[in-house]
């Protein structure tokens, strides 16, 4: 017995490719996105030559630091908007945002740019977490959920190196065609996909008056600040390709740690405690080796050990039903104080030299003291 005359065979392929059409059309947003905000944020076309000069280091890390600070704004409204209004609008601004952000970035004002660097980080901000339930709740239908969460974070994790090569090459024109076709999948996912998942709505007073989700958003925010916001401009502008996909090739991991993480039996606080000192002595050497080469994977390797054992951490204090709030909230907080633990970083590096990444390492390992003070026992 079927609907509207049709067998239930018959609606089962018509679902299916419904959700291989959600899937492919989230992750085309994702990549266009993903172009702008990681990768040409630490080029801006090489605009105000005289600014890179006088700015020396912290040039690179300004324009990231500022897509930070949009991606941070937005990941409360992303959820507010989700829960209100659906996938689609939050995914629909998203990509707006992200093409007007292309479409001008031939822009030659320093301000400008920034201004632009600001936009990306929104679209990245209202984008990600809507377009992840969107698909989950499409193919939770057929209890595919977990082969699909494992696809988006393959695709996540395979356009972090992707892009930052590619746009390492990148033409103004192509900034622009980019930007069109940003606008145009915008439209698309506004009017041929459909709503799968409306989360409900949840104050979120629920989710800041937990303490712990605070301070894992403050504890997250010091390597997330400092290793891809500051590290990644700086190597791609003072490295070479080998760099970068050191750097970022151990987020291709993700996904195999996902499928085998019930198999770690070490508590994660624990876990967290050691990796980030680990993460600060890396740093630390960075300053005082000569070559980045031995030590650019293994500090890619631990922020992504780092990154995966707090979302499982936020994963276990909350509800499902909080899980949006919470990571929106986790993120908000992390990216806002890791804003300027990058520019700080910048600074630290450019007039303290080898002293200024041993600095910063040691701010890295003193931030381990925050899994200590968790008030639960995981």
């Amino acid at each position: 017995m079927g609907v509207n005359n049709k067998p239930v065979e018959e609606l089962d392929t018509l679902i299916i490719k419904r959700a291989y059409y959600v899937l492919g059309i989230s992750i085309a947003g994702l990549s266009l996105i993903m172009l702008n905000w990681l990768g040409l944020s630490s080029i801006m076309f090489n605009v105000m030559t005289i600014k890179r000069i006088v700015l020396g280091a912290v040039y690179y890390i300004v324009p990231m630091a500022t897509a930070m600070a949009g991606f941070a704004i937005t990941q409360l409204p992303a959820t507010f908007l989700l829960s209100r209004f659906g996938n689609r609008v939050s995914m629909f601004l998203g990509l707006l945002l992200n093409g007007i952000s292309l479409i001008f970035s031939a822009t030659d004002s320093y301000h400008m740019a920034l201004f632009l660097r600001f936009l990306a980080g929104m679209g990245l901000g209202l984008y990600l977490i809507p377009s992840l339930l969107l698909i989950l709740g499409w193919w939770s239908i057929r209890g595919l959920t977990r082969w699909v969460q494992v696809a988006y974070l393959s695709s996540i994790t395979i356009l972090i190196p992707l892009s930052s090569l590619l746009t390492m090459g990148m033409a103004r024109s192509t900034a622009i065609y980019l930007g069109v076709a940003s606008l145009v999948l915008a439209i698309l996912v506004l009017f041929t996909t459909k709503d799968a998942v409306i989360i409900r709505k949840i104050s979120m007073v629920a989710v800041m008056n937990n303490p712990d989700i605070l301070i894992l958003s403050i504890a997250f925010s010091i390597p997330w600040g400092g290793v891809y916001l500051s590290l990644f401009p700086l190597i791609m502008q003072l490295s070479n390709y080998l760099g970068i996909m050191e750097l970022t090739i151990p987020m291709a991991i993700t996904p195999l740690l996902y499928r085998f993480r019930h198999s770690v039996k070490t508590e994660k606080r624990t876990a967290l405690l050691y990796l980030t000192i680990g993460l600060g002595v890396l740093v630390a050497l960075m300053g005082i080796s000569n070559t980045w080469e031995f030590i650019l994977a293994p500090v890619g390797l631990m922020f992504t050990l780092i990154l995966l054992l707090i979302l499982y951490m936020v994963n276990d204090l909350v509800s499902p039903i909080l899980i949006a709030q919470s990571t929106g909230y986790l993120l908000t907080v992390s990216s806002i104080i890791g804003s300027i633990i990058g520019i700080i970083t910048g600074y630290s590096v450019q007039y303290l030299g080898t002293l200024g990444w041993i600095v910063i390492g040691a701010l890295f390992a003193a931030s381990s003291i925050f899994y200590r003070i968790l008030k639960v026992t995981l």
